[in-house]
């Protein structure tokens, strides 16, 4: 494993190491946004048009540094997602192109599951329509909230119009799947509001629902906000209820509740993430994007410059890597497979039995069939819950 190096020709290591899987996921990140909101920290930025079309081309280059090892390996995607950032930054025409280079250049299985993120302030209706062109079948919406007051507090660049405007763009597009993102647990003031952008969302007849709660990053200005006492974030019990809340509607309704934040009609999963929490192989293209392969996990430069630069100077732009160990595998499987609605096997944590029943009594987790999953009350102290069964 050692021999996982920064130029093209010795990570052919990385290939050989991986083994004889011959299917991968793959994730490219476009990090641009039309503007920042004001709870985010993730690796995004507002950049100018130029410096957009150069990291494409860096990000071009970089999937074809992958495709001639991974065509030479016999490889084939399962299933491609463009998240970001805001992908829809590019026009449908361009992230058609995008898709369409991806699929040429690695293959894509027979019905793999192609997803676009999208920002219902960018796309007019036609755009949706040309990203299904060239091959997009799903979209994930960042709506967040709607209602116009409650956007203005988290500075999203739309209003709830454009929202609805978009989903129904999106639903019209001939696309198999359209999701949408909402925020709950939001600032005072907004209350209700959450609930209420469910049931729109529902009657539109979305298929497939995340809702997030709402957690600033530290240095954002919504956080700076709280800190001095200019917005205030509610307590969490009321966060829990609302959670709780939206989880008996959407089951109620008819919506699959397989992830602690994803719901989805019957056959809307969305596979490409499901993946992950199922310790699937990926590859993931673009500045600081994660993959696994086999036994290794690696990652890219997070600057855009440093990224740029590397793969100017025709390298791959990785900038650390682990081997997971049996141990790591094991406890990194129970983290992941607790999250969805399979859980784990029973003998995966059989080390905790004592501690399990005592969980399963107090209404925290459903042991059955062998299995040892959360209750969705569980699902709120999550993280507690899986140190507990692998530490305990």
């Amino acid at each position: 494993m050692s021999a996982l190096a920064y130029d093209i020709k010795s990570s052919t290591a990385v290939v050989r190491a991986w083994g004889g899987n011959v299917k991968v996921r793959l994730y490219l990140h476009w990090p641009f946004c039309r503007s920042r909101c004001a709870y985010c920290d993730f690796n995004t930025r507002v950049a100018s048009v130029g410096y957009q079309e150069a990291y494409r081309t860096a990000l071009l280059a970089e999937m074809g540094m992958w495709a001639s090892m991974l065509g030479r390996a016999g490889k084939t995607i399962r299933s491609l997602y463009l998240g970001g950032g805001t992908p829809s930054c590019m026009s449908g025409d361009e992230t058609a192109a995008l898709l369409s280079t991806a699929a040429e250049r690695f293959g894509l299985e027979d019905g793999a599951e192609v997803t676009v993120e999208v920002n219902p302030a960018t796309w007019a209706e036609d755009d949706y329509a040309r990203a299904v062109f060239g091959g997009a079948n799903r979209f994930s919406v960042g709506v967040q909230s709607l209602h116009d007051g409650t956007l203005r507090v988290l500075s999203r660049p739309h209003g709830a119009e454009e929202a609805m405007e978009a989903l129904r763009a999106a639903l019209d597009s001939g696309a198999r799947s359209v999701g949408a993102d909402l925020l709950y647990g939001l600032p005072a003031g907004c209350e209700g509001t959450f609930l209420d952008s469910l049931e729109k969302l529902m009657g539109l007849g979305i298929h497939h629902l995340s809702v997030y709660a709402l957690s600033p990053g530290a240095k954002t200005p919504l956080a700076r906000m709280a800190a001095r006492g200019e917005v205030a974030l509610p307590e969490d019990e009321a966060v829990a209820e609302e959670y709780l809340a939206a989880v008996e509607i959407l089951v109620r309704r008819g919506y699959e509740h397989y992830e602690i934040s994803n719901f989805c009609r019957p056959g809307h999963r969305c596979r490409h993430n499901l993946a992950y929490w199922r310790r699937e192989d990926y590859l993931g293209l673009g500045a600081g994007a994660h993959s696994k392969l086999g036994g290794l996990r690696f990652w890219n430069e997070r600057s855009l410059l440093r990224y740029l630069r590397t793969i100017g100077e025709g390298r791959l732009p990785v900038s650390g890597w682990e081997v997971v160990t049996g141990e790591e595998a094991r406890e990194e499987m129970v983290m992941l497979g607790m999250r969805t609605s399979r859980g784990v096997s029973e003998r995966t944590v059989s080390h905790s039995s004592g501690r399990l029943r005592e969980l399963a009594r107090g209404g925290l987790l459903d042991i059955s069939g062998g299995r040892v999953k959360l209750t969705p009350r569980g699902m709120l102290v999550s993280n507690l819950l899986i140190a507990d069964l692998l530490w305990s």
